[in-house]
Order: C-alpha cells, then sequence, then structure tokens
C-alpha cells in the first residue's frame, strides 16, 4: 500500500499491524526523503520483524507516482534476507543452497553500483535461473550515488537485499523500444564502460550512427537528449531486445551506461515513441502461465529513464498498466526504478534499463 507519511513512528505501527510472522516488511522511500534516509535504519528494532528499505527515484501507487511517501509490502519469505555486499567477494547464501534453489526472489540492488554485475552472477550461480526473480535498482533521482538500501539495521551502498519469497511469483517484462536497422559490435568494453563500436571510439561512432538515422547532426553538448532517445539494444533472440542506457561519454571517447556491455555484443540503436512505450507497458501481463488464483499484491518497476523521456504522459503509461491487470486483481503498487532484474523462470536473468516488470505475489496455498 501506499503510505503518504512513512515517518518511522507512523510506518512501525503500520508494520506492527500488518506483518505476520513469516513475512518480511519491505519499504520502498520516495527520493523526498534522502536527506533523512538513516531515520528508517532502526525501523526492524522497532516493530521486532525483519525490515527491508530501498530509496527510489519515485513510489508507484497504482495510475499515479510520487516522490514523496512510501510503497509498504509484506511478503511471505522462505528465509531471512540476505545482503550481499558488491565491493568485495559475495558470501555464501546463508540460508543454504536448498532453501535457495527453491525460492523465487525479489531484489533490491544499489542501481548505481558499478558491480551490479556481481549480483546477477551470485543470483545466477547460487539459484540458477529457473526460478522467477523481480526487483529493481535503488538510488537517488540527482543519479548521485550515496546508501540507498536498509537492511540489518544499517545502511548500503554498492550492496545488494536478496529476499527469498514464499508463494507463487508470476513476471511479464516489454519494454517498446524498436530498432532504427543500425547494428554494431562492442569490440572493447570495460564493465559498464564501451570503449570501442565497431574498433574505434564509441562515441564518435555512436553519433554518426544516430546522425544517418535521423538525417540531422548531433549537437556536441546534446549527449544526454540523444541517449535518452536512442538506447542501445543487446541482442537477445526470439525476444526484445535488452536495452541498455548510455549514460554519458567518457573522458577517452567511450560511452558510460547504466548496465554491463560484455565484448563482441552485437548492439541494435533504438529508438521510441511515446504512443510505443505506453502501449508497452500496458500489454505488460504477469506471468505466461496465468494462475486462476487472484494474487495478493502486484508489484511494478518502472524505470525512471521512461519517466524522463515520457514527461507528462508517464501518468498515461502508469493507467495503462493499471488497466491492463485481470479483473479483479489488486492496485499495482511499485517503484520508478534505476534498472530492473528479471528473471522469468526460462533461463533469463538480466539487468534491464528502460524496461516496465510487473510480477504477482500469491501466498502459499
Amino acid at each position: 500500500m501506499y503510505v503518504p507519511d512513512p515517518s518511522p513512528a507512523a510506518l512501525a505501527s503500520h508494520l506492527r499491524k500488518t506483518t505476520a510472522p513469516d513475512e518480511v516488511a519491505v519499504v520502498f522511500l520516495g527520493d523526498a526523503h534522502k536527506d533523512a534516509f538513516s531515520q528508517w535504519e532502526r525501523l526492524g528494532a522497532e516493530t521486532e520483524c525483519p525490515v527491508v528499505a530501498g530509496l527510489f527515484p519515485g513510489v508507484v501507487d497504482g495510475a499515479r507516482w510520487h516522490r514523496k511517501g512510501a510503497v509498504v509490502l509484506s511478503v511471505p519469505v522462505q528465509g531471512r534476507p540476505q545482503v550481499l555486499d558488491l565491493t568485495g567477494p559475495v558470501p555464501d547464501p546463508t540460508e543454504g543452497e536448498t532453501a535457495l534453489s527453491k525460492s523465487s526472489f525479489l531484489v533490491l540492488v544499489d542501481g548505481l553500483s558499478e558491480h551490479v554485475g556481481k549480483a546477477l552472477s551470485w543470483l545466477r550461480d547460487r539459484c540458477g535461473t529457473e526460478r522467477i526473480c523481480v526487483g529493481g535498482g535503488a538510488g537517488r533521482r540527482s543519479m548521485a550515488q550515496g546508501p540507498c538500501l536498509i537492511a540489518n539495521e544499517r545502511r548500503w551502498q554498492d550492496a545488494a537485499v536478496v529476499i527469498p519469497l514464499a508463494g507463487q511469483v508470476d513476471l511479464g517484462v516489454r519494454h517498446g523500444w524498436t530498432r532504427t536497422g543500425t547494428s554494431l559490435i562492442a569490440t572493447r568494453t570495460d564493465g559498464t564502460v564501451i570503449e570501442h563500436l565497431n574498433w574505434e571510439p564509441a562515441a564518435e561512432v555512436y553519433a554518426r550512427a544516430v546522425e544517418a538515422h535521423q538525417g540531422a547532426p548531433v549537437a556536441p553538448d546534446a549527449f544526454a537528449e540523444t541517449a535518452a532517445r536512442y538506447p542501445f539494444g543487446l541482442l537477445r533472440e526470439g525476444r526484445e531486445d535488452i536495452v541498455r542506457d548510455p549514460v554519458a561519454r567518457t573522458g577517452n571517447g567511450g560511452i558510460r551506461c547504466a548496465g554491463p556491455v560484455p565484448e563482441n555484443t552485437v548492439l541494435h540503436v533504438l529508438e521510441g515513441n511515446a504512443d510505443a512505450l505506453i502501449d508497452a507497458a500496458g500489454q505488460v501481463r504477469a506471468g505466461g502461465k496465468p494462475s486462476e488464483s487472484i494474487p495478493d499484491t502486484v508489484f511494478v518497476t518502472d524505470c525512471v529513464s521512461r519517466q524522463l523521456y515520457l514527461n507528462d504522459r508517464i501518468d498515461e503509461e502508469l493507467e495503462a498498466i493499471a488497466a491492463g491487470s485481470r479483473r479483479n486483481h489488486p492496485t499495482p503498487y511499485g517503484v520508478l526504478s534505476i534498472g530492473e532484474v528479471a528473471c522469468d523462470g526460462g533461463g533469463h536473468l538480466e539487468w534491464l534499463n528502460k524496461t516496465t516488470v510487473r510480477a504477482s505475489f500469491s501466498s502459499p496455498s
């Protein structure tokens, strides 16, 4: 549910009434509370239940989004949340391989960390890719990195929190960006930085590709505007490309992206328009294998870069997502995220950009 006044005292009172012994309380705070984020560190001790919190560019309340307030979910779990400190070697699972292998997961990760790929590798190695996984990147709207997660009664940066869920989870993923027809090869990369495209400095090649498509030169100081309209798409056979958001030029002519780009990956230059993005978001259905039961919770992660691109039309996108719910499904709640985590249980665990992810959670029968 959406809580307009998420003060620690108000949330503690709410969680004591609504969180069962076999549940974890997950608190998604809007960016307006960034300066007071430390106030929520002791929330778990005050409620005597496990609490995980994250700071996000916005929170989603049905067909509206807010910078202020919080979305609060109490989710049934199969074990305690696990914190992954991504600045060093990630630990072995605290709950054991067997418990994790049987769970679906809700994941909160520092969306501005250069080590997001380490969290994905941990999930693939320890949990496999046959379990459903959903989550989002936390962080500030300003894109200035800082502590953005709370777990175990402390704040975390460069970290991820993995919550093993009990019950059924169904997932849908769409983005609506389409290929311009230009394909490039990332011939030299370093984590999230594309250094060379087609064996030349990446920023130069990217600018030439966009200029050829739009029939007009790209101004040297217009990188952010251009990148918002023309992201990269990592080739994925039989599915929508994985969108990779160009964030900034580097000092040596490379392009820093909002997620890792493997070397020798085929990249498509994508484009979008507001109508296509809104239509795609409205077509997201949680689960290719629809459950006959009504879920307890519908959770949405919608990339904040979509909101920045759509501007005032973001409300139309959220209305389309809400209208796309099946009859009698609960109101969607969620976040505007800095990157999205999704695995549909079919062997594809990915870090996404500019994408809408919709999940439905049902309690164990």
